[in-house]
């Protein structure tokens, strides 16, 4: 944390205590001043408590860190350990037994005319009339 962050801590948590309590005060004993003195330091008290605790949550300590590091290497050390690291990767190729068009990648050439056969399109890619297709 900074200099002003620790400085600015509990000043700002102490004046938001006494803020909110005069303000209940002056609410059940019926004192609009006390009220509104209690309502304005705890709202002029917050924009401190709010850097004072961003800042302590943006900072991380050296242990922090530390402790960080040493799980992730111990998870790195446990997947290798159950082999989920060590597997090979599958070649580009697609490996032994798998036939050469298995391998070629989809061809957007003139996908228009020609459909694999499993593929039933809409409509009529030609702009002509299919009177024998019927919906499902």
């Amino acid at each position: 944390m900074t200099r002003l962050a620790r400085r600015l801590y509990v000043p700002s948590v102490v004046t938001v205590v006494l803020g909110a309590v005069t303000a209940t005060f002056g609410v059940l004993h019926d004192w609009e001043d006390a009220f509104s003195l209690g309502l304005v330091a705890s709202v002029a008290a917050l924009p401190g408590l709010l850097y004072c605790l961003t800042n302590r949550a943006a900072e991380a300590s050296d242990d922090q860190l530390a402790d960080a590091h040493h799980a992730g290497y111990r998870l790195a050390l446990q997947h290798v350990s159950m082999g989920l690291l060590d597997s090979p990767a599958a070649p580009p190729d697609g490996g032994e037994g798998v036939e050469e068009e298995d391998t070629q990648g989809i061809s957007l050439v003139d996908l228009a005319n020609h459909l694999p056969d499993n593929v039933r399109p809409f409509r009529s890619r030609n702009d002509e009339e299919d009177d024998h297709r019927k919906a499902i």
